[in-house]
């Protein structure tokens, strides 16, 4: 069964390192895990070892939306500029619009959105997330209009947790979120010391040349071996749509507590209204919901988010109506939402009626 995991993974993603697990609300069913966190000193991946999360940062961000609702601080339904008047939109934009990617807003390439680990003490977040939403508040198209990605709107959504908890955005999700996980396993915002995969991008020059559009190569990567580049330690920019990095056991504790009646995160109807897929005004089914998309398998629908850019890509997924759920994180770079976990879990659902 490793074996056949690992062969899925080479064709669907291949990567240094990999770490999968398949699970329920209360325990790993199945858990693989395999390949170098560094290529250059062939150090092995091993349970405790993080990847950066990317995108599936914004799960976080919906879940810490969905607790300021159940306080009532906030409604969906409420335009942004109540809350953030600075957030002059074009048209005016709800907060149920941002978490659903129906906003309007742009969504400028997010790969040159990082800056090194030795620049971090000195990077302005405020300054640089105010200035991305300065200069989108044109929308693209008027709101609820079409389903189209956009990080722009979770540095809006980040902007809103601010301002209504009291709190900056990586400290209210660690004392709302990550604190309130019943595990050790390392998750929050900032590279640990140690155990930290490096990040690669395969040497070919396809690979390569698609990814010299994107970055500066010559500040971001080095020549790890002849098959990889690695990425020297960075940071993304913008922590509200893609800064957590964290081990895949943490993750999985995260969907875990979504999995639970009334778990630890959310009521189990707030669970059901974050989970409701989103329709356009016209009707159009979107495939996805507020900060989760959805998907079907085997007549069963899941929830998922992938996360990817430069270096890692990772995915989490929840089946509610069967209690199972799955991750996986890799230190290779993934450019869109390859769905893996298609593959990865079939073994497990086939038979599930």
């Amino acid at each position: 069964m490793n074996e056949d995991i690992q062969n899925i993974l080479k064709t669907e993603h291949n990567a240094p390192a990999f770490h999968y697990l398949f699970f329920n609300s209360d325990s790993v069913i199945k858990e693989v895990l395999h390949g170098c966190r560094n290529v250059e000193e062939k150090v092995d991946v091993d349970s405790q070892t993080s990847f950066h999360a990317f995108s599936v940062t914004k799960t976080f961000t919906a879940v810490a939306v969905m607790q300021l609702v159940e306080e009532g601080k906030i409604m969906l339904e409420d335009p942004i500029i109540k809350y953030l008047p600075n957030c002059r939109f074009s048209n005016p934009v709800t907060i149920k619009d941002l978490l659903c990617h129906q906003s309007g807003i742009g969504n400028p390439l997010p790969l040159k959105w990082t800056h090194l680990a030795h620049e971090h003490i000195d990077f302005d977040y405020r300054k640089f997330s105010d200035s991305i939403i300065m200069n989108h508040l044109k929308l693209k198209r008027a709101p609820g209009k079409k389903y189209a990605y956009s990080n722009i709107n979770y540095l809006v959504l980040g902007g809103l947790i601010e301002e209504m908890s009291g709190k900056e955005y990586q400290a209210y999700i660690a004392d709302n979120i990550l604190n309130q996980l019943p595990t050790k396993e390392y998750i929050g915002f900032d590279i640990p010391k140690s155990n930290h995969a490096n990040g690669y991008h395969a040497n070919t020059w396809f690979q390569n040349l698609v990814l010299g559009f994107l970055l500066d190569k010559s500040k971001m990567m080095y020549q790890a071996d002849e098959d990889w580049n690695g990425f020297h330690p960075f940071y993304n920019n913008g922590a509200p749509y893609g800064g957590i990095i964290s081990t895949p056991n943490a993750l999985r504790v995260f969907c875990q507590e979504l999995l639970k009646n009334n778990g630890k995160l959310l009521s189990q109807s707030s669970i059901d209204k974050m989970l409701t897929e989103q329709l356009t005004l016209s009707g159009k089914n979107t495939g996805m919901s507020l900060g989760w998309f959805k998907g079907t398998f085997n007549e069963k629908d899941y929830y998922c988010h992938a996360g990817g850019g430069g270096g890692y890509y990772s995915e989490i997924r929840i089946y509610p109506s069967l209690g199972l759920g799955s991750v996986i994180m890799t230190n290779s770079s993934g450019m869109a939402d390859d769905r893996i976990l298609d593959q990865l879990d079939r073994q497990y659902l086939i038979n599930i009626k």
